[in-house]
């Protein structure tokens, strides 16, 4: 079945007109003419396919440079993250001077959000997009994609914060109060311009009262308050209150 069904896709290549992928006395430019309009039909598999031949035979040449970006483009517009990953590395890492380096390190930072999981897995792809992502502003300022970056930053570090605040609550929940005052003070040390940051102050007063430092509860809500004056809101002083007199 597996036979029948790679001859007909075979056939179907080439009903459409495409290159035989197979034929090796095929020119390097029409193989890349013809990437570049299942490229522009988004048809980005037999795209990649055209690329992918060129990059691997001519890579030493102008067009196995422009192949290459093609073919982390294709991958990339298809959703085949971890694919697209490769090649834009592979671009940045051999063509420092190329004119597709500052997409290629754009589309590095969203394909590492895009392979980020959700809060409540390893971080390591979110950290590491971080990263990427702070890199790429530094050496782009006036990148047309900052907007977009910035908003990308705003996303990965509320999702690491959150991953700190989920760890909180599951050790409040194991009574190990020590550990949960920990999970919250990175929130507050490491994402202070997320919006769990209040909320994570609050967490560490209610943290305080199961460890028995109702005293020094008092004096951290003091102190926050104290430094972080207009910008508190009434609503928090009354919750840490109810924390402090009720819990």
């Amino acid at each position: 079945m597996k036979n029948i069904l790679f001859v007909f896709t075979f056939l179907s290549l080439l009903s459409c007109g495409a290159t035989n992928i197979f034929d090796d006395n095929i020119p390097y430019k029409q193989r890349f003419d013809e990437g570049l309009e299942f490229f522009e039909k988004e048809k980005y598999n037999q795209s990649a396919q055209q690329f992918n031949i060129i990059v691997q035979r001519a890579s030493h040449t102008d067009l196995g440079d422009d192949s290459l970006f093609f073919l982390a483009e294709s991958y990339f517009l298809n959703k085949d993250y971890n694919l697209a990953l490769i090649e834009f590395e592979k671009l940045v890492s051999r063509m420092g001077f190329s004119p597709y380096i500052e997409k290629s390190r754009w589309r590095i930072c969203e394909t590492l959000t895009f392979l980020s999981p959700n809060y409540f897995h390893d971080q390591d792809s979110s950290v590491k997009a971080i990263s990427q992502i702070q890199d790429f502003i530094d050496d782009y300022p006036n990148s047309q994609y900052l907007n977009e970056a910035d908003i990308l930053l705003v996303t990965l570090r509320n999702r690491l914060a959150k991953k700190h605040m989920e760890t909180g609550k599951l050790y409040i929940k194991l009574k190990a109060y020590d550990s949960a005052k920990q999970s919250y003070e990175n929130v507050v040390n490491d994402y202070y311009d997320t919006k769990f940051y209040y909320d994570a102050n609050l967490e560490i007063i209610r943290c305080l009262i199961f460890l028995g430092e109702k005293d020094e509860a008092k004096v951290f809500l003091k102190n926050f308050v104290t430094k972080e004056d207009s910008m508190i809101s009434s609503e928090f002083n009354k919750e840490a209150l109810d924390i402090i007199n009720n819990t």
